[in-house]
């Protein structure tokens, strides 16, 4: 009996064997058989740490700009869309940070293909002090790429959870209610021309570096897609 209960131990290992490998074989066939453009492809070195291992898919989402114009995922569509949460009072990180992206652009505008299709998206986690009209004079000083947005708390939400783009409001007691700063993310983020949220900039950057990181991979997703 113990040899017939061996017996059907090893065939039953045996069997599942069979059933991992044939699921492992089945796995692989359905990778293989997406599009090359959905597989993932281990990117350049110079640029890995730049990237996401996945580029993730948005979701819409509504923003306000200036002239009462909304902005949302269809607005990212078609553009290498570098975008920044801040506030226009922020005394040091967001002025920094935009201006390090401005000199960047023009340092990526000597590649003249890869400008066009670049902007500059600067949202706004202080919608009670900063007005979409604020923000495009906000935004102006840094560079005509940019667009400044902004939208309710929920309207934020919907887009900087979808960014891992934290903020919180920090008030202190005794102090008026319009005097108060944001904590907030300080990584710039990449999306790509199809609206996937594709990269990110963490501090400390030079222009330099987020243009020269940029050129390359954007000449890596063109390679990809076959551009």
């Amino acid at each position: 009996m113990k040899n017939q209960r061996g017996a059907l131990t090893r065939k039953s290992l045996a069997l599942l064997l069979v059933v991992a490998v044939a699921s492992a074989v089945a796995i692989t066939a359905f990778i293989g058989g997406r599009p090359d453009n959905d597989a993932v492809v281990k990117p350049p070195v110079e640029i890995e740490d730049y990237l996401f291992w996945q580029a993730k898919d948005l979701t819409d989402f509504k923003l306000m700009g200036a002239d009462a114009q909304t902005f949302g995922l269809n607005e990212l569509k078609g553009k290498w869309s570098f975008i920044f949460f801040g506030y226009t009072h922020c005394p040091d990180v967001c002025p920094l940070t935009m201006g390090i992206l401005g000199q960047a652009f023009k340092l990526i505008e000597k590649n003249p293909a890869a400008f066009q299709e670049v902007q500059g998206v600067f949202i706004s986690v202080d919608p009670k002090r900063d007005t979409p009209e604020l923000l495009k004079e906000y935004v102006s000083h840094f560079s005509n790429k940019f667009t400044g947005v902004t939208g309710d708390t929920a309207q934020l939400d919907a887009v900087s959870r979808q960014m891992s783009a934290l903020y919180t409001i920090d008030r202190e007691p005794g102090k008026p209610v319009d005097v108060y700063q944001v904590t907030h993310s300080s990584t710039i983020f990449l999306v790509d021309p199809q609206g996937r949220l594709y990269g990110r900039f963490p501090p400390p950057l030079s222009p330099q570096e987020i243009a020269g990181a940029f050129i390359n991979i954007r000449a890596f997703y063109n390679e990809r897609f076959k551009k």
